[in-house]
């Protein structure tokens, strides 16, 4: 039985140490494996951080031009602040020349301010002077309204009464030509007779003395020259004595109050 029992432990040393190999192994394979994960874990880690040095030497690049770009900028902008301080000494001096020429102002403005005290008091003196003119210029209209209603009532009684004039005038122009034609006719009516008279006295005469005829001749001129003076000698006043009736014929007196008749004036 005890030589059963040795063999029973000799048997069970092989499993024991295989279930330590085992373990073993596994431990092993554990350890493997979290170390595999792991470098696979800084692989990764690894090639970021070279992704992160990459991008951190172009953010360098870029930061190093941006410096360069703000380097020159700061030069740029120290020539803008000296030409500034140089333009502000200018704008000082500038500054300094408009004061003086303020406080000139500001005396002129002083003299001006008392002159335009003087010059409103002249102002107040000639609105005054325009108000007397005003008034003085609408008495002067109403007189000029006044006299132009005067001028128009007389213009238009002129013009009646040179209407009624130029009406006298034609109706006695009319009356003397008629007397002129009844004269003219008178006349060549009276010196027919003349000639027919006197041709019947010359046929009378040139009949029963023939041989006095040249002696006679001459008288017979006289008598019919005679004769020819009698009807100018004899109507002639008779026509002044009728014109001169007739002068003072159809004139009837012109009223000076006729304002009916004036504005009835042909125009």
């Amino acid at each position: 039985m005890v030589g059963f029992g040795a063999n029973r432990r000799a048997g069970r040393l092989p499993s024991f140490v295989l279930v330590v190999l085992l373990v073993v192994i596994a431990v092993l394979a554990f350890n493997y494996w979290s170390i595999s994960s792991r470098h696979v874990l800084l692989q990764e880690e690894v090639a970021e951080l070279q992704g992160q040095v990459q991008r951190t030497e172009v953010a360098r690049g870029r930061l190093e031009k941006r410096n360069s770009d703000l380097l020159l900028l700061v030069d740029s902008h120290k020539k803008q602040i000296d030409q500034k301080e140089a333009d502000y000494g200018r704008l000082s001096s500038r500054l300094q020349a408009r004061e003086g020429l303020g406080k000139r102002c500001e005396d002129d403005k002083v003299k001006l301010q008392s002159n335009i005290s003087y010059q409103m008091a002249d102002i107040h003196h000639l609105k005054e002077q325009l108000a007397e003119l005003r008034q003085e210029f609408l008495r002067q209209e109403d007189q000029l309204q006044d006299y132009r209603k005067n001028t128009t009532y007389l213009v238009k009684r002129l013009e009646y009464e040179s209407f009624q004039c130029g009406q006298q005038i034609k109706e006695l122009r009319a009356q003397h030509e008629e007397n002129i034609k009844k004269l003219a006719d008178q006349f060549l009516q009276e010196q027919k007779q003349d000639l027919n008279k006197f041709e019947s006295k010359d046929e009378n005469d040139l009949g029963i003395n023939n041989h006095a005829v040249p002696k006679n001749i001459p008288k017979v001129a006289e008598n019919a020259a005679d004769k020819n003076e009698e009807p100018s000698s004899n109507h002639i006043p008779h026509g002044k004595e009728q014109i001169k009736r007739g002068g003072d014929a159809g004139m009837p007196g012109i009223e000076e109050n006729d304002l009916a008749k004036v504005e009835d004036l042909p125009t």
